[in-house]
């Protein structure tokens, strides 16, 4: 997540700073830390947001300086003052995990003005504050609003929540349906949680017809990924394999192909279900 940030507010560098951050890049490169932090503290003290933010994110995570969270907050404060989304989230992110005391309040409140900005990662963070009451009071509409803003921009994480939400009812009607929508976008985007999840839906048919071999192919796509979910969806693989035929076996594996080729995953999916006569279709036609 901070190379993420980091990588996105290098491209943004104003013409101003441009020289400074040269400066400090080829510091780095050359395994000059200190010098690259100086020139950072240089143009942080000046004003710099974006130097402010990187070096809190260096603080936050350690590495080529020592971690120091005081110091991390000290220079994310400066630029979140200064309206800097990304840094408002990360403040988010070390007051709500932070080695000292939690401090979930603090964090709630960063989520929520790097969200109002549009930073999908603080939507999702405030979304699950939201759903848990963790330092805000608990509110089921405020959560699905911001997790629904981010699960929009595709983000996989606000996806999956709202998939699991709608799945077991919290906070909203249950529905499975929706729940299954859900999870097929974070699952296309190669989240496996969402892809076991789906599979038991259609293995166990919860909202839709059993699809047994739909169910296979999802948790043999998943052992495909190699994650860390992989030993778990080899026994749910190998379980429901005891009740299928040599064919339904095939053709799963066949379909787990077909929905492991890059870019495929959603039209494969949307093709399975109008053969099986799916009525519910989360990927609209293009």
């Amino acid at each position: 997540m901070y190379q993420k940030l980091l990588a996105v507010f290098l491209v943004c560098l104003s013409a101003t700073s441009f020289a400074g951050f040269n400066e400090a890049q080829s510091a780095f490169k050359k395994g000059d830390y200190q010098g690259a932090v100086q020139e950072y503290i240089r143009m942080g003290n000046a004003g710099d947001t974006n130097a402010q933010l990187i070096l809190g994110a260096l603080y936050s995570k350690g590495g080529a300086v020592p971690r120091d969270e005081k110091t991390a907050i000290f220079w994310l404060e400066k630029s979140s003052l200064q309206g800097n989304m990304f840094a408002q989230y990360l403040l988010g992110q070390v007051y709500e995990n932070s080695q000292l005391p939690n401090n979930y309040q603090q964090a709630s409140i960063w989520y929520k003005k790097a969200a109002q900005q549009g930073q999908a990662d603080a939507q999702v963070r405030l979304g699950h504050f939201y759903s848990q009451g963790l330092g805000i009071a608990q509110n089921y509409n405020e959560a699905i609003l911001w997790l629904g803003r981010a699960a929009l921009k595709n983000n996989v994480n606000a996806q999956q929540q709202l998939g699991l939400m709608y799945l077991n009812g919290k906070g909203l009607p249950k529905s499975p349906q929706v729940a299954t929508g859900w999870f097929s976008k974070a699952a296309a985007q190669k989240n496996d949680a969402s892809l076991l999840l789906l599979a038991d839906i259609y293995k166990d048919g919860d909202g839709t017809d059993k699809k047994p071999v739909l169910a296979y192919a999802l948790y043999e796509l998943a052992v495909i990924h190699q994650t860390e979910l992989q030993k778990e969806a080899i026994k749910k693989r190998d379980g429901l394999a005891k009740t299928l035929n040599s064919q339904q076996i095939d053709d799963a594996e066949k379909l787990a192909e077909e929905l492991n080729k890059p870019n495929n995953f959603s039209k494969t999916l949307t093709a399975y279900l109008k053969r099986s006569e799916q009525l519910f279709r989360f990927f609209p036609d293009k």
